[in-house]
């Protein structure tokens, strides 16, 4: 019956495809069971890895981006291609659907293929789905010589006697791992055997349940039957005890009839092992981790996360390199100025601790404003460009700023020119013989009043980090806070002279409020996470 069934799976597409002729000469296996990439779908593994893939390049955003001539990039929302590959490519499928479907026919078939037609758009207006089991490829001969030919595809339609021929830029062609770099192999022929065990499991244990959860069944008799009569009670065995509907039914056996029940069972066959091992084996063709499988029996849940950030370097990213320089190949004409890219950060975030550190970290070196941190969380920006500004640390100083006479690159006293003896003569009479006492402006303090709290507030927001990650440690915690107090020293050294304080004395009284604060929660039980949360706002010093 499968061999009839692949026959006229053959017919009904008849077509002289290489790879047709692939899955009609080894889609038999030897557990028994036929594969080919429309069959290998019934096996629940190869499902949900096709859906894994699939939905997961089909759901990252997908867009084509301009160069700027200053570096960088910007979406291209203006160019008509942007509103085919990130929207909508034809009048009835969604960006969404047409990715899912090209990634099911790569992850099957090995290629998928889409007619490029022009139109109002210009010219990639619609790419329009072509079914990999219908395709062929071949070269043509180069007019020149020596020089190899462009290749045509030839797709034979349902209803049309002739397989109708089209030019390479008229299709939009991704390909699998291939042998002649034109045409891609079919998975599911070079894992047929897998595919085929893990289907024959499923098989074997639906019908292992469906006969009432027991093995085979035969009839022993004491004398010769004729057949029609072991036919009838074959029957009547059947129509009673078949299905697991009818489990347990009874029967009225003839006399000299014997049950035998065949000693074969799954614990000997090791039925669970071989179907969990199964899954682990397609799982790895398809380089899919286990736990997004829903196999979370040797899947730790400290490592879930790295497993997935592993899935997205390894297993999409492949993928999505593919479809970007396939894209190049046949859809972008300007690809000087032009690219399409898939945006993998939300996948490769983490956890929110981890994001957040990440983001503070970009914050902190400038590298990212307010506006972009609420862009990639999802909040709208602020409003009249307030978030739109940069802030860096304080205590950054410029590489070229440490030379030999200045090891430690401590910022120099820039030496003022001396004024001319007219320019002394004028300022004397414009101060009206005042002393010329030029202290420091209330202005110039309350700069250098920000500055240091503003050092301050960053090394608040470290200690609290540094006590979150350390809480549960109380011998790491005490040696992070000694070498934190240093830290605290060195780094407020030049903002606290600045404004007169003793940084000895204050540090101090800073560390001891700190521990005195710690040693509270430990008393109270407060949770470490509600102290530390205000824990900046110890940077708002009183005036007085």
């Amino acid at each position: 019956m499968e061999d009839e069934n692949i026959g006229d799976l053959v017919e009904m597409r008849s077509s002289i495809s290489r790879v047709f002729e692939e899955i009609a000469n080894n889609s038999k296996t030897t557990a028994g069971v036929s594969v080919n990439p429309e069959s290998s779908l019934a096996c629940s593994t190869v499902l949900a890895c096709v859906r894994v893939l699939s939905e997961s390049i089909a759901s990252m955003p997908f867009n084509l981006y301009r160069r700027l001539p200053g570096g960088g990039k910007e979406i291209a929302e203006d160019h008509p291609l942007q509103e085919v590959l990130a929207y909508q490519p034809n009048d009835w499928m969604t960006s969404f659907e047409w990715r899912e479907w090209m990634m099911s026919q790569l992850l099957l078939w090995g290629n998928a293929y889409c007619l490029i037609l022009p139109g109002k758009r210009g010219s990639v207006d619609q790419l329009i789905p072509l079914h990999a089991s219908r395709m062929k490829i071949v070269r043509l001969e180069s007019e020149r010589a020596n020089a190899i030919g462009k290749l045509q595809y030839q797709y034979k339609e349902p209803n049309k006697p002739t397989p109708t021929p089209y030019r390479q830029d008229q299709i939009f062609h991704l390909r699998w791992l291939s042998s002649d770099g034109v045409t891609g192999y079919i998975p599911t022929s070079l894992s047929k055997d897998a595919i085929a065990l893990a289907r024959a499991t499923e098989l074997y244990s639906s019908a292992f349940f469906g006969n009432g959860a027991q093995s085979g069944t035969y009839i022993e008799v004491d004398q010769p039957h004729k057949p029609e009569v072991l036919q009838r009670f074959k029957n009547q065995w059947d129509e009673v005890h078949g299905g697991p509907g009818k489990a347990f039914g009874t029967v009225v056996m003839p006399f000299g009839f014997h049950k035998k029940t065949d000693p074969v069972n799954n614990q000997h066959s090791a039925l669970i092992e071989t179907r969990r091992y199964q899954v682990e084996e397609v799982a790895r063709h398809y380089r899919v981790p286990l736990h997004l499988l829903g196999d979370l029996s040797n899947v730790r849940y400290n490592t879930v996360e790295q497993s997935a950030i592993d899935f997205a370097t390894f297993s999409l990213i492949p993928h999505c390199r593919r479809w970007q320089f396939a894209c190049r190949r046949d859809l972008i004409s300007d690809d000087k100025n032009y690219f399409v890219e898939f945006d993998l950060s939300a996948l490769m975030a983490g956890d929110y601790q981890a994001r957040s550190q990440f983001l503070r970290e970009m914050f902190n070196m400038g590298c990212l404003s307010v506006d972009e941190i609420r862009g990639q969380i999802g909040y709208n920006p602020l409003s009249d460009g307030l978030g739109d500004k940069r802030f860096v640390q304080v205590n950054m100083q410029l590489l070229d700023a440490f030379t030999v006479n200045n090891p430690t690159g401590a910022a120099q006293n820039q030496t003022a020119p001396l004024p001319r003896e007219d320019e002394e003569d004028n300022d004397s009479s414009e101060d009206g013989g005042e002393d010329g006492n030029d202290g420091p402006t209330p202005a110039d303090a309350a700069t250098r009043e920000a500055l240091f709290r503003t050092t301050l507030r960053r090394l608040a927001a470290i200690e609290a980090d540094g006590i979150l990650e350390r809480r549960n440690k109380a011998g790491k915690l005490q040696a992070w806070l000694e070498a934190h107090e240093q830290r605290m020293k060195t780094e407020l050294l030049d903002a606290a002279q600045a404004t007169g304080r003793d940084i000895e004395a204050f540090v101090t009284d800073w560390m001891d409020e700190t521990r005195n604060r710690l040693l509270e929660c430990h008393r109270s039980g407060r949770p470490y996470e509600e102290a530390t949360a205000s824990w900046t706002d110890r940077a708002n010093l009183s005036d007085g």
